[in-house]
């Protein structure tokens, strides 16, 4: 093809797709200004569409005999299938098919013909071709605009999220007509919308559920805030579902650009209780708010109480929310229970509030990692209900008749605020007809068809995707239906050829499971067909991924993350970019100089320390106003004010009251007919028969590392997305992260506060354990283990088993280093072990390295008695040695003399001040027992870093926990590494 029209791609790559896209649904429609600075890009001297369509038009094979007119770009879009990552050819092409369907759609007429005169009229197409260009255009449409879909899914959503499909009817044309509803400007208006509905960012939300939602402002006079233009498409069908699905995904996307504007123009912003359900250490429940400000660093809430004011630290969250920093400090009763009012930030130009409710609906959203409040449940989708205990009765009454078998209370779990109940697995399957009462309104769905993808392991990723070793399962209700029929197809349309698996039942309900089918990475069709229809009524795309197709980044290297002695003073506890020639990677070292062991002595035998905990508890405050005692929230009886009737007032269907103290709005029948028409509905009870809803007992470490290995490197946001589907605690968070790092399958960066920021999983690599026995460190897949056990044959032995809930590769025998290497698999012909310890300077050299700064505001503090191993309220930062400062959060810190007369303290982690306050004591925490070969130190106090990597490359395991004895024991840890170590923590 010449190079007008190459130049013309990567112009049409450059700005319509290019990096400020990444995460946003992407359209190939231009408005006029866009094709301008394509044109002028790609040095097209004629930059109008004139000049567009003459190049495009350059590219396709009209008037030619025997030649197809798209010949050229269909075979172009052939060949890209085998490298996606490279521009489509047809993306020029697809932005003049686009152009033609705005046209089409602007003049309101939706029929075939009317696309294709369009086209004709732009390519400036004969009349003897016509019938050629549209019958070949049927031909290669799936091709060419699967290109560039293709094409944004290789880019994992870094060059925008494809929005090209048509899985419906009109599939020729559906696909241009897909690109040409939602206009650049018209997206403003939707985050508007989003912001007015106190919709959160990244919901994920039915179509059904959508367009009850905008369908009130579409019809209005005026549409605002959407414009004229999405008004007046609202008004025909296909152009409607095109609509909503547009908004779906921008809904998805929202960052929430917009709701501060919106939050900033009402009285008091409405902020959202979040609860994470925990498992680890113990089971619990914690609370949590979000805030709709987004958060540009340090910030604050002001919460608002009787005489005072209490000042909360808050963090930034995903999807541009804040929500506050620490909440052990703060009463879950008070985050649930009471009237929360206050302003965020320094100044009073942002309000936010919550008025509490006797029962609280939240749903699970993965972007969050959290159950977040929400106004009505959805169907179908996993959620927690929170209820006063004394409205136990009528919420178990209302989930026995329309939520999933399968629910329960989670009794007396840690957290749960005195006088309320928390039940878990409600999955809400049916309706009320009629009315319900006041307090169940939270249960009661606001539409009454769904198709929902729920459960499974979601990883995280600007393309919303599903672990392919634990997908969702498809749930499907439609009231009224007589059956559904739930369809599972490869690929991204309904072809009856690709139908992979189907569910057919009779009823309102059908639910198609998708675990064990051997579904392999790739997209999938889900579609929902209502009493035998042909045309499917739902539709979703179901993306599967593992470590088999990992994600891609355009910096991909061997090494993205290392130790380095050049790096700085902390460096054993921090890694950074792979600048520096030595270094630590994973298991793998490289230039790596001893330090020498002149003063080394041999590690004593560990002796169990008596642990004397004193801890009182921490005084929990209250941030919210209390309820008064005769509240409807406290006494269930609501007093609504309704407008008074006039003389001589025409009477209406229903009048709308408001709760004079809780403000709930409940609209009452105003005529006669309507409440006999309502009590009679209140009758009528559906009641679809469903599948229990079956939780699995035990989370699957494994599937969270191959998440991490699709991944492969990221913020610490997205590690915590990944492993909060095990459990949502930022405790859990950060002890699943420092295992995989200190057996070496990843790498972490930390901040000078010693939080990690980044983390990258290592290259494969075969660690020696002796007596021709390697252990696999660093990223795995299916297929990697599959082409390691066909490279060794029957020369060794590659077996499995489990380690610290992570399964374990070993291989004993022979290997083919060689063949081995080539495969992307490296092979060490000697243990790393002594080598990194022997490299890692005295814990002393650390204490001296870690930031200072002015002591914090704390609340309470606790000091770490050496003796014990445990930690003792303190009145005073007086003495020497490690504290814990509790303020909402925890900080830990050590004091030097210097520190004390200066007023500062060193700022480490829960690990290291520890071992710094021990070494000061002169009692080291670390022990050898003799009998077992093994590394003990108390439980809590595993050694940070490279320090317990030395150790634990020693066998390849991570540390084993005996939480009855109160100790962590790195196994199979020979003398000499062992010594070392005790060197380096002993001075």
């Amino acid at each position: 093809m010449d190079s007008d029209y190459t130049r013309l791609s990567e112009a049409v790559a450059d700005i319509m797709f290019g990096s400020g896209q990444a995460g946003r649904p992407v359209y190939a429609l231009p408005d006029a200004e866009t094709v301008r600075e394509i044109l002028e890009a790609a040095e097209i001297e004629d930059r109008t569409l004139v000049g567009l369509s003459t190049i495009v038009k350059s590219s396709l094979q009209l008037g030619e005999p025997g030649v197809a007119p798209f010949y050229w770009q269909g075979e172009a879009a052939r060949r890209h299938r085998h490298q996606p990552l490279e521009t489509p050819s047809a993306l020029p092409l697809l932005v003049v098919f686009s152009i033609a369907a705005e046209q089409m759609q602007a003049d309101g007429d939706h029929a075939a013909h009317n696309y294709y005169s369009r086209l004709h009229r732009i390519l400036q197409v004969p009349t003897s071709e016509y019938l050629r260009v549209e019958n070949d255009y049927r031909r290669v449409a799936d091709l060419l605009w699967g290109s560039l879909n293709a094409w944004l899914e290789a880019w994992d959503g870094e060059r925008g999220i494809p929005t090209a499909y048509a899985v419906g009817g009109h599939a020729f044309i559906g696909l241009p007509m897909s690109q040409a509803v939602v206009r650049q400007h018209d997206r403003a208006g939707l985050h508007e919308l989003f912001a007015v509905e106190g919709m959160t960012p990244g919901l994920r939300i039915s179509p059904e559920d959508m367009s009850l939602a905008m369908d009130p402002y579409a019809t209005a006079t005026p549409s605002l805030p959407l414009s004229s233009h999405l008004a007046q498409l609202w008004r025909v069908s296909a152009a409607r579902d095109r609509i909503i699905d547009a908004a779906c995904l921008e809904l998805e996307a929202w960052d929430g650009s917009g709701v501060e504007a919106f939050a900033s123009a009402r009285p008091v912003a409405t902020t959202r209780l979040l609860a994470f359900v925990r498992t680890f250490p113990r089971k619990s429940i914690e609370f949590n708010l979000m805030l709709p400000y987004r958060s540009q660093g340090p910030d604050i809430a002001r919460f608002k109480l009787e005489d005072e004011e209490e000042v909360v630290p808050t963090i930034s969250g995903p999807g541009g929310s804040t929500r506050l920093s620490g909440v052990e400090g703060i009463s879950g009763a008070s985050l649930v229970g009471e009237q929360l009012t206050g302003e965020f930030g320094d100044d009073d130009s942002r309000p936010f509030g919550r008025r509490p409710k006797r029962v609280i609906s939240l749903r699970w959203d993965d972007l969050q990692g959290a159950y977040v409040e929400i106004e009505h449940i959805p169907l179908a989708e996993d959620s927690i209900v929170l209820a006063r205990s004394d409205a136990r009765k009528r919420v178990e009454a209302h989930l026995a008749v329309h939520a999933r078998p399968g629910w329960h209370e989670l009794a007396e779990l840690p957290g749960t605020p005195e006088g309320w109940l928390v039940y878990k697995q409600v999955q809400i399957v049916s309706a009320p007809m009629g009315q319900v009462h006041f307090d169940l309104l939270p249960l009661v769905p606001r539409t009454r068809t769904s198709l929902t993808l729920r459960g499974g392991f979601v990883i995280p990723g600007l393309l919303r995707k599903w672990s392919v070793m634990e997908p969702p399962e498809a749930v499907a209700l439609v009231a009224g239906a007589s059956s559904i029929d739930v369809r599972l197809y490869r690929g991204t349309r309904i072809d009856p050829a690709a139908l992979v698996a189907e569910s057919s039942q009779p009823g309102e309900l059908a639910v198609l499971p998708l675990a064990h089918r051997d579904l392999s990475d790739g997209e999938y069709v889900v579609a929902m067909f209502v009493d035998d229809k042909t045309k499917p009524s739902s539709t979703a795309l179901l993306r599967l991924r593992s470590a088999r197709t990992p994600q891609f980044r355009v910096d991909d290297v061997d090494i993205r993350l290392v130790y380095s002695p050049d790096s700085s003073p902390r460096w054993p506890l921090t890694a950074g970019p792979a600048d520096w020639p030595d270094h630590v990677n994973g298991a793998r070292t490289v230039g790596l100089e001893s330090l020498g062991d002149e003063a080394a002595r041999p590690m004593s035998e560990f002796v169990p320390r008596e642990r004397s905990d004193s801890n009182p508890e921490l005084t929990k405050t209250r941030v919210g106003l209390p309820v008064a005692s005769d509240s409807c929230l406290v006494t269930g009886m609501h007093r609504f004010l309704l407008p008074p009737v006039l003389p001589g007032q025409t009477p209406t269907r229903s009048i709308k009251g408001e709760c004079a103290t809780c403000g709930l709005v409940r609209r009452f029948a105003g005529t006669p007919w309507a409440a006999k028409k309502k009590d009679v509905a209140a009758k009528i009870v559906v009641l679809p028969e469903s599948p229990p809803l079956i939780e699995a007992d035990e989370s699957d470490f494994d599937v969270a590392f191959d998440a991490l290995n699709h991944v492969g490197a990221g913020s610490f946001g997205v590690f915590e997305r990944i492993a909060a589907q095990i459990d949502g605690s930022e405790l859990f968070a950060d002890s699943f992260l420092r295992q995989l790092e200190v057996v070496g399958h990843v790498d972490a960066v930390r901040d000078a506060f010693l939080r990690v920021t980044e983390w990258a999983v290592n290259k494969s690599t075969l660690v020696p354990m002796g007596d021709r026995r390697w252990i696999l460190i660093g990223s795995r897949s299916d297929d990697l283990l599959g082409r390691l056990r066909g490279l060794v044959g029957s020369r060794a032995v590659v077996s499995t088993s489990v380690d610290a809930a992570l399964t374990r590769v070993e291989v004993a025998g022979d290997l083919p280093v060689a063949a081995l290497d080539k495969a992307g698999i490296a092979v060490l012909d000697a243990s790393p072990a002594k080598v990194i310890a022997e490299a890692l300077p005295p814990l002393s050299e650390l204490a001296k390295a870690l930031k200072r700064v002015i002591v914090p505001v704390y609340r309470s503090v606790d000091f770490w008695d050496t003796a014990s191993a445990s930690w003792h309220r303190t009145e005073s930062l007086a003495r020497v040695g490690a504290y814990r400062l509790r303020h909402y959060g925890s900080t830990y810190a050590i004091r030097t003399a210097d520190d004390i007369a200066s007023g500062t303290i060193g700022l480490g982690n829960a690990q290291i001040v520890k071992h710094i306050a021990n070494l000061w004591a002169n009692d080291p925490l670390v022990g050898y027992n003799s009998r077992s070969g093994s590394v003990i130190t108390p439980l809590g106090a595993d050694l940070p870093a490279l320090y317990g990597r030395a150790l634990a490359l020693c066998s390849g395991r991570a540390p084993r926990e005996f939480v009855n004895h109160r100790m962590l024991q790195y196994p199979s840890v020979p003398r000499a590494v062992a010594d070392v170590i005790f060197n380096r923590v002993s001075r």
